[in-house]
Parts: C-alpha cells; structure tokens; sequence
C-alpha cells in the first residue's frame, strides 16, 4: 500500500535561530514537481539552501528525486578546526 499527500500544505519551525519551511504539494509528473519546485525556488530566492524530494509513480515504475542543495551532511565524521 501506497501513501500520498492528502492536501497541498506549508510549515515553519524555528531551531537555533534558523527559520525551516516545509512545502508539501500532490503531483501526477515529473513535470508537476519540477513546476512546484522552480515556483519555491523563486519564492525563497534568498533562502541558503532550497531541498527538495518527490517520487512519482509511473506505469513503468517510481519515480525518485532530491537534492540537498549542498546543505552538510548531518552525521559527518568530518572535524573542522
């Protein structure tokens, strides 16, 4: 069984003085998503990082995108000095 976006919706949550904004939108096509995210894109031009994930299911398959639009990894071995 599959689940899906019920409704279009947007949510804000504030962490460490860092404003996060969550869009969720219903799409059919790749085509539909790509739309919604430009539209974002433009909204928040001044955002640092805009992400994105959507899954589209098709008659030959799903569909899977994201990007994380260079936003660091969060369980990074890294160490910075």
């Amino acid at each position: 069984m599959f689940k899906t976006i019920k409704e279009n919706c947007t949510s804000e949550i504030i962490e460490k003085k860092s404003k996060f904004i969550a869009n969720s939108f219903y799409v059919e096509s790749v085509q539909e998503a790509e739309k919604y995210i430009k539209m974002i894109n433009k909204k928040f031009f001044d955002s640092r990082h805009n992400c994105y994930a959507f899954s589209v299911y098709t008659k030959n398959g799903v569909i899977n995108r994201f990007s994380d639009n260079g936003e660091p990894a969060r369980n990074s071995r890294r160490s910075y000095a």
